[in-house]
C-alpha cells in the first residue's frame, strides 16, 4: 500500500497505533523513496490519548480507476477480514463526487487472539539454494549429518546417513 500510494499520488501514508491501557498514541507519517527503497519519516510522535482508544490505523491515499479496480480491492479487503478475524477493517472510498463514496466495515468476528505459532523446522522440499546458504552459515553444528537432522524436519538419521550417502564423495 505504501508503494502504490507513493508511486500513484506521491504523498505519505499515516499510521497510527496504541495498544490498550496506554495513555499515548504513537504516530508516524511516512514515504518511501521507491528507487532506493529506503523510508522517509516525516513525523514520529507520541500523541495524547484521553479516549483510550487502541488498535492500529493506516490511513493511505491512492490514486486509480476505481470502476476498474473496486471488485479487486473489496476481494482483497474481504480475503484481509477472513484471516484476521480479530481485527476491524474500515474501508472508505472517497470519491470527487459524494454519491458515490463508500464505506464498509468489515466487523471483528472475534476478541480471542490465536496462540503465537510454533517454531517449526524447514522442510525439505521448500527450501532454495539462498536458504540453505543461509543456514549453513548460522548453525552450530559441527557436522552435516547433524545438520539435517537439526535443522529440517522429517529427517532422521537413517535417512541423513543415506542422502549424505547419495551425494558421492
Amino acid at each position: 500500500a505504501l508503494i502504490w500510494s507513493k508511486m500513484s499520488t506521491g504523498l505519505p501514508i499515516d499510521i497510527k497505533s496504541s495498544m490498550k491501557g496506554q495513555d499515548y498514541i504513537t504516530f508516524c507519517r511516512l514515504d518511501i523513496d521507491i528507487h532506493k527503497n529506503v523510508p522517509h519519516i516525516h513525523l514520529h510522535e507520541k500523541r495524547d490519548n484521553n479516549d483510550h482508544w487502541h488498535g492500529a490505523e493506516i490511513q493511505v491515499i491512492i490514486e486509480g480507476n476505481w470502476t476498474t479496480h473496486r471488485s479487486r480491492i473489496l476481494h482483497y479487503m474481504r480475503q484481509m477480514a477472513v484471516i484476521t478475524p480479530y481485527a476491524q477493517f474500515l474501508f472508505k472510498f472517497l470519491s470527487d463526487a459524494a454519491e458515490k463514496n463508500l464505506t464498509i466495515k468489515f466487523a471483528r468476528r472475534t476478541d480471542v487472539m490465536p496462540p503465537v505459532p510454533l517454531l517449526t523446522k524447514h522442510h525439505p522440499s521448500a527450501v532454495d539454494l539462498l536458504l540453505i546458504k543461509r543456514l549453513i552459515t548460522d548453525t552450530t553444528k559441527p557436522n552435516l549429518l547433524q545438520f539435517l537432522q537439526h535443522e529440517f524436519v522429517n529427517i532422521s538419521k537413517a535417512h541423513a546417513d543415506r542422502l549424505i550417502g547419495e551425494m558421492g564423495p
